[in-house]
């Protein structure tokens, strides 16, 4: 193993992946490590529902008709858009919430992580959101708008 003082070798030929040296040992693990911290994926976050994980939350964080629409069987319907810290204030802080949008492209889950974070509560965003969990082959409830 490479001793976490010996610097990264510069490449001797042009390249764009190694223009910028990888982060050493210690930096990569605590990077990734944070990472997991704040994100799960649609595969755990299903299995944990299926296993009945009681500490676990799903938030749908998108506007109701898109919840009505299709959304994570079980999530609750909270937009991002209307988290304050009254609507907060009804979320059990022994919880940890999970936060979803559409998909990679939308940054709602990460929005309303922010949200929950900022009041003090345990969160992590899937990634992917629905549209990487329906990828998946997962089911999906349907609701009255």
């Amino acid at each position: 193993m490479i001793d976490e003082a010996t610097p990264v070798a510069s490449p001797q030929y042009a390249s764009r992946v190694l223009g910028v040296p990888p982060a050493r040992h210690a930096a990569a693990r605590d990077h990734f490590q944070h990472r997991l911290q704040c994100e799960t994926d649609p595969y755990d976050v299903y299995h944990d529902l299926e296993a009945g994980v009681a500490s676990l939350v799903v938030l749908d964080v998108r506007r109701p008709a898109a919840y009505a629409a299709g959304h994570v069987p079980g999530a609750r319907n909270i937009p991002h858009q209307d988290m304050t810290p009254e609507t907060l204030d009804l979320l059990d802080p022994a919880a940890v919430y999970v936060t979803y949008g559409w998909g990679p492209g939308c940054n709602g889950g990460v929005r309303a992580g922010a949200h929950l974070a900022a009041h003090g509560l345990l969160v992590k965003e899937m990634m992917g959101g629905l549209e990487y969990w329906e990828r998946q082959g997962y089911p999906v409830e349907r609701s009255a708008a």
